[in-house]
């Protein structure tokens, strides 16, 4: 190649060929260097862009050792190999090669993509490899690109085989199923077997085919991408596990379905461990309520030969039976919160049931931590008998209003109101019901203020959670006779 091909500017030689222009054109987009070696006076010349791919100066004289200065030290055994290849009359290798080098300018890293072209001449008959031609492109981004891919596809990996979950794949238009090892795991087939469509489909559970082809079906009709459901199979061996299938569909342009991929995982440990919990969680709580029904029994015992107030005996069966509903809801929380709706219904329904319009809830979805599921409702069931004695609920058309709402670091307000019923005066006296109140479950709730209004009683309860589910530091400040 002669020099005046390296000198020129950046700018399209017009004057040169069509063809010409076009591959100058090409290899500015592309970003790619040309070198010429002149093997007979080991004279080496590059294009301004391989210099600057090299590190190499504008004016600076390239030798071949200061080409070979460059290339990565771990790097040179290999690329010197191919190049003798390259220029051996007899092999004459022509394929690309990557290798790293250190830029001469500044030391700095770099992956390049190179392509030698030989060129050979007859001396004496011989053969003999008289220029080495070629181009060098930076491919350090793509490299880097490649790296960061092979790094997300082993991580993915690792959790997949972690969560012993099956990646799989069917052709809609032939039935293929991809090879998985997981999945053949999961089934009890041989690791390198490739099971067909028809032999997956007959380890479903009876029953169990037909569910799953609804929900697929089910979501192709609508149009939705993805769909998840958990079913049942039988392995090879006979044995039965629970699976969680998620899969997304893959469709045409035309929204035509294709293929559908998506993820098997065997849920089989986990799924028998919240039935066996579901189960240990009903047998406590029917435990409790039979032990809150001998207490009731034993009170009752206690006192039918003394002289007690059969008020007072109401009383106290009203309030062991609320301590029977807090524990309902908690067990239907699985014992770790109460749904605070659920809680509030479950306690003012003995006073409901007196009158339908009685009362009136109002408050989104909101958690409690369990260890205020039990002096909440005592505080409930409390203001209620309290109203039915004295206030909104002892004459027709009195209403008792209920609202609840979450506010900022877990804090929840739960306002009671009590209208039409009789004029409302401040307390006297200190009741049983006020004493439990102020130096029993105030403790244990929060902030609890009262307004004797003369329309009606209004109670508001501050409670302070953490997200985790413990109460922070309470106290209560005061609570009605």
């Amino acid at each position: 190649m002669a020099q005046a091909a390296f000198d020129q500017s950046t700018q399209p030689q017009y004057g040169g060929s069509e063809s010409e222009f076009r591959l100058d054109l090409a290899l500015r987009a592309a970003q790619i260097g040309i070198w010429d070696w002149d093997l007979r006076t080991d004279r080496m010349e590059y294009t301004p862009r391989a210099r600057e791919i090299f590190g190499f100066g504008d004016n600076e004289e390239i030798t071949l050792d200061r080409v070979r200065g460059t290339t990565h030290p771990d790097d040179a055994t290999r690329t010197r190999a191919l190049a003798r290849r390259s220029l051996d009359p007899a092999i004459r290798e022509r394929s690309p090669y990557e290798y790293r080098i250190r830029r001469a300018n500044t030391g700095e890293v770099r992956w390049v993509l190179a392509f030698g072209e030989p060129i050979f001449a007859e001396e004496n008959g011989i053969s003999k490899a008289v220029r080495y031609v070629g181009t060098v492109q930076d491919i350090t981004d793509r490299k880097a690109a490649e790296h960061a891919l092979r790094e997300s596809e082993t991580r993915l990996r690792l959790a997949i085989d972690a969560s012993k979950m099956a990646v799989w794949e069917v052709d809609l238009a032939t039935d293929e199923v991809s090879k998985s090892k997981n999945l053949n795991r999961i089934f009890g087939f041989p690791e390198e077997y490739t099971p067909t469509l028809d032999e997956l489909r007959m380890r479903y559970a009876p029953g169990e085919r037909e569910r799953v082809q609804k929900a697929g079906r089910a979501a192709m009709d609508n149009g939705m991408a993805e769909f998840e459901i958990e079913y049942e199979c039988v392995r090879l061996d006979g044995q039965r596990r629970w699976l969680l299938l998620r899969a997304e569909i893959i469709r045409k342009p035309d929204g035509t379905p294709t293929r559908v991929i998506g993820v098997l995982a065997d849920i089989d440990d986990k799924k028998r461990t919240a039935e066996q919990q579901k189960l240990i969680l009903g047998e406590l709580n029917h435990r409790m309520k039979n032990t809150l029904a001998v207490v009731q029994s034993v009170v009752s015992q206690t006192f039918r030969d003394e002289k007690v107030d059969p008020d007072i005996l109401r009383k106290c069966r009203e309030r062991i039976h609320a301590l029977a509903s807090a524990n309902d809801v908690l067990v239907h929380g699985n014992w770790s919160h109460s749904d605070l709706g659920m809680l509030v219904a479950k306690i003012i329904e003995p006073f409901h049931d007196r009158n339908s319009d009685a009362f009136k809830l109002d408050g989104p979805d909101l958690q409690l931590p369990s260890a205020m599921n039990v002096p909440l409702a005592m505080t409930l069931h409390e203001l209620s008998t309290n109203a039915v004695k004295y206030g909104a609920l002892s004459r027709d058309g009195g209403q008792v209003e209920i609202t609840w709402r979450g506010g900022h670091d877990g804090a929840i307000t739960i306002d009671w109101r009590e209208r039409g019923g009789p004029k409302v005066r401040p307390p006297a006296k200190t009741g049983f019901g006020s004493r439990l109140l102020e130096k029993g479950l105030s403790s244990q709730l929060g902030r609890i203020d009262l307004d004797y209004r003369p329309d009606g009683l209004l109670c508001s309860i501050q409670l302070s959670t953490l997200e985790n589910g413990a109460t922070t530091d309470l106290s209560a400040h005061h609570m009605f006779g």
